[in-house]
């Protein structure tokens, strides 16, 4: 009965600010039991400390340090004290924290494709930021997994399932292929290609990444396409350097996410061709080191939460995305046989 007391009042007096300080002053004392070292973590006087403690254990009528030996060692009252104030203490430091604006933040290095992070991603990451304000975020160029490895990165965003998955955790959360766009100004020009063949008359617009290479090869059904040739070859990193130049009616591509040019094939901008060759699948995933998120439950939740988050979005794209295309396909298919 004494002991639940004991507690009611701790949970009590926490909400004073010097005793909350009290509490931590003791919980220090009794981990390293040496005032000196307390005094040090928590910026203080060593007199400072030692009245702390002190008006802690006036306050609850009993010692909670047995000063009489070095290191101290907490009394039997103390140690009972310890596994359950703790949670407590740290529990009201980051409510305090947390009201005062004050909280210490974690960043995360997301290493993300940079065309995926501006359209899908950076937003939603700046609105977890401010429900979760321990949090903050840095968007880094896009790398392979290995960047993790070595401590370049806290969560990548990769289009390649890594080769090497020690250590790694791998959460997926899209698969889906890409259809061949260009524009109907570029078939004026230039002519429609009838088979994967037929590229060899054309520009292609491709993309390479560090994660990937260009894309040399079509799939449709069970058949795979002979390597592709192209008249005349660029290569970007960047997905929308892609669709710009995709646009302006310079050449084909086969590596263009159809999520980023939806309206613009809903609108006839930019039409597919070669109907059913679509380039080898996406299969996009989160990846973390399991060793951090063992040591990190921020990161873990977050994981967790952005891979659940981002396979629903993504889910919608990709459905949303095949009708259109689909749609797409039969206009275009009507205005060739009309």
């Amino acid at each position: 009965m004494q002991f639940l007391k004991t507690i009611r009042h701790l949970f009590d007096t926490m909400r004073n600010l010097e005793n909350l300080q009290a509490w931590e002053a003791f919980l220090h004392t009794a981990k390293s039991g040496n005032i000196s070292q307390t005094a040090l973590l928590m910026d203080l006087d060593i007199a400072k400390v030692s009245r702390l403690i002190s008006g802690l254990e006036k306050e609850l009528g009993y010692a909670l340090l047995q000063k009489n030996c070095r290191p101290f060692k907490p009394t039997r009252k103390g140690a009972q004290l310890v596994s359950v104030a703790t949670p407590l203490v740290r529990g009201f430091r980051q409510m305090i924290e947390f009201s005062e604006g004050t909280a210490q933040k974690q960043l995360f290095r997301i290493s993300s494709p940079i065309e995926i992070a501006q359209e899908f991603y950076s937003e939603k990451l700046l609105a977890y930021s401010r429900t979760h304000p321990s949090v903050q975020f840095e968007i880094i160029p896009e790398h392979s997994a290995n960047a993790l490895l070595r401590g370049e990165a806290d969560l990548a965003v990769v289009n390649q399932w890594p080769t090497d998955t020690t250590n790694l955790i791998i959460r997926p959360f899209m698969q889906t292929a890409t259809p061949v766009l260009c524009t109907p100004e570029y078939i004026r020009r230039f002519g429609l290609p009838k088979s994967p063949s037929d590229l060899v008359r054309h520009t292609g617009l491709l993309l390479k990444t560090a994660n990937r290479h260009n894309t040399q090869f079509l799939y449709k059904g069970g058949e795979e396409s002979g390597i592709l040739k192209w008249k005349t070859l660029f290569l970007s990193h960047d997905q929308l350097t892609l669709k710009r130049l995709l646009l302006n009616h310079q050449g084909i591509t086969v590596d263009l996410y159809f999520g980023h040019v939806l309206e613009e094939i809903k609108r006839g901008d930019i039409v597919p061709i070669l109907p059913g060759w679509e380039r080898e699948p996406w299969v996009m995933a989160m990846v973390t080191r399991q060793d951090q998120e063992l040591q990190n439950a921020e990161l873990k939740n977050f994981a967790l939460w952005w891979n659940k988050s981002e396979a629903s979005s993504a889910l919608e794209r990709v459905f949303n995305g095949r009708k259109i295309i689909d749609e797409a396909v039969r206009r275009m298919t009507d205005e060739l046989l009309t």
